[in-house]
This record gives C-alpha cells, sequence and structure tokens, in this order.
C-alpha cells in the first residue's frame, strides 16, 4: 500500500533539479530529514519549516523514517516523488515554491555593517566560543595564534586569499582557496561554509564585479571536484546570492539599521549544522572586513 504525503513548501532550485533529473538515489537518512542524489544537486526532505533553496518541506516525515534506507531509488513523476519501491509518494503540485526575496536596500555603510556584524559574533561566541572558525573573527583576547597550529595556518590562508582578492589576481585566490576548500568536519566542512558566506556577501550585496564572477564560476567547478556536493551546492547557490533564508536575514539585516539580530537568530545560527551557522557568518564577516572591498 502506497502511503501519500504532501509537500508544503520546496525550494525552486530543489524542483528544478526534479525535473531535470527525474530519478536517484537516497543518500542519507536522519531524524531531521533525507538526503536525496539528484544527478550533481543534493536535496532535503524535512518536516522542519526550513527555508533553502533545496529543501522539500513535508509534513510527517518522521513518521516514514522506518520505511527508508540509504540506497533505495526514487523517481519523479506527474507531480510526485516515488519513494522506497513505490510505498512512498510525495505530492509537490500544490507546493509553495520557495525563492530568496530581494535584498533589502542598504542603509548602512560598510563600516556601520561591519561594527553590527562583529556584535552578532561576539553573541555567537558567548554561546560557544570555540565554535567552527568563529576564532578568525573573536579572537581569544587579541593573542597570536600558536606558531605551527591549525588556528595559524588557516589564518594564513584566508588571509592570503583575501589578500589576492584585493589585488585582483584571480590564479593566486584560486590557489589558496584550494587549500581551504574542504578543511573541517562536517556535511559541509568549514572552509567550504567560509567561502559560501564570502561569496554569498558579494551578490546579495550587489558587488558582484567581473573579478568575483570569474571567481564564484572557478571555485563553483573545483567544489564539484574537490568536495561534498552538498558543500558545491551553497558555493553555486552562493554565486547567485541564494542561499538558506537564516543567512539571507543576516545579511539583510546587516543592511538596515532598523532590524536587530534576536537572541534566537543567534541560537539557530550557533546550532545550524556541525558548524556551519558560525562558518559561514565569519565569511560574510571576511568579506565586509577585507580592505579592498569596493
Amino acid at each position: 500500500m502506497t502511503l501519500s504525503m504532501q509537500a508544503v513548501m520546496i525550494g525552486e532550485l530543489a524542483k528544478r533539479a526534479l525535473t531535470e533529473d527525474t530519478a536517484g538515489k537516497v543518500m542519507g537518512v536522519t531524524s531531521k530529514g533525507m538526503f536525496l542524489a539528484a544527478g550533481e544537486r543534493i536535496l532535503f526532505v524535512t518536516e522542519a519549516d526550513y527555508k533553502s533553496p533545496f529543501n522539500i518541506q513535508v509534513p510527517g516525515y518522521s513518521d516514514v523514517i522506518n520505511r527508508l534506507s540509504p540506497g533505495d531509488a526514487w523517481r519523479f513523476e506527474a507531480d510526485g516523488l516515488i519513494l522506497s519501491d513505490r510505498s512512498i509518494r510525495i505530492d509537490i503540485s500544490s507546493a509553495e515554491i520557495w525563492r530568496p526575496k530581494p535584498p533589502a536596500a542598504v542603509l548602512c555603510t560598510q563600516q556601520e555593517q561591519r561594527a553590527r556584524l562583529e556584535d552578532l559574533l561576539r553573541r555567537m561566541a558567548e554561546v560557544d566560543p570555540a565554535k567552527g572558525w568563529l576564532y578568525l573573527a573573536v579572537p581569544h583576547a587579541g593573542e597570536d595564534f600558536p606558531a605551527g597550529s591549525e588556528e595559524s595556518r588557516i589564518n594564513q590562508m584566508t588571509s592570503d586569499f583575501l589578500r589576492c582578492v584585493r589585488e585582483g589576481d584571480l590564479e593566486g585566490a584560486c590557489a589558496n582557496a584550494r587549500s581551504i576548500m574542504g578543511r573541517g568536519g562536517g556535511l559541509t566542512p568549514s572552509g567550504d561554509d567560509w567561502l559560501s558566506g564570502f561569496l554569498l556577501y558579494h551578490a546579495r550585496s550587489g558587488k558582484n564585479d567581473i573579478f568575483m564572477q570569474k571567481l564564484g564560476q572557478t571555485l563553483t567547478a573545483m567544489a564539484f571536484e574537490r568536495t561534498t556536493k552538498i558543500s558545491a551546492n551553497r558555493i553555486e547557490a552562493a554565486c547567485q546570492g541564494w542561499s538558506e533564508q537564516l543567512f539571507l536575514e543576516v545579511i539583510d539585516t546587516l543592511f538596515d539599521p532598523q532590524r536587530a539580530f534576536t537572541d534566537l537568530q543567534v541560537k539557530y545560527l550557533v546550532g545550524f549544522g556541525h558548524s556551519s551557522g558560525v562558518d559561514t557568518c565569519v565569511g560574510i564577516w571576511a568579506a565586509i572586513n577585507n580592505p579592498g572591498l569596493k
């Protein structure tokens, strides 16, 4: 007997992936959601009201976890996502298609944005000072990183990358990005999240000049070769100004002096992924803090 379910929201890039690659495999099953491999795209099916370009929101997902296993085949036909040898059908015909809203008007100067974001990062450090690459933006009592430490190496890599961006050195920026990419733990390593935050800020703030467009294209191609597909998808989307709503709201709040970061936002950012919430925000900070930003 087929269990019928109704999706209530689908990210635009998820909908596009289903129509382009109409069959694939279940990549992973967790208590929070299910990952579907659709060609080069990774989609996430969840019951959480969590807006993302690659998400499909399905109330009642938790009731069918025991019917799903990694490696199960899926296919998309007649507006239905068919799973687990036809035992589950998810209807997306009436699902709201989610796409990012246009960015807020930029009413704060770059210096004001930097101060607002650094205040957010300090609040995040109060919750978990050791999370991800937070130390790049919130140093411990201003101390230098120990010579030869991983923190010192990452600080040098990211500093060299930013210097190359300031100088318009595409080859050098990509060489340094190659060392950053894939570094760290989680489904989206810290280095990938840092790069996605950096690229996202440029795209959403309208600062994607020819150099940044070429950099984004090169890093996207590199990501599909060097790191996880989930990371590659996030980096590719960031170049277009697309990301999870959580991070779009961070950037839009930086733009608007009438908006402020709430304690709930801080909680969600610190708890997002292995350390993705923190690392993406540190990447945004790096973009704003880079003296060469025009």
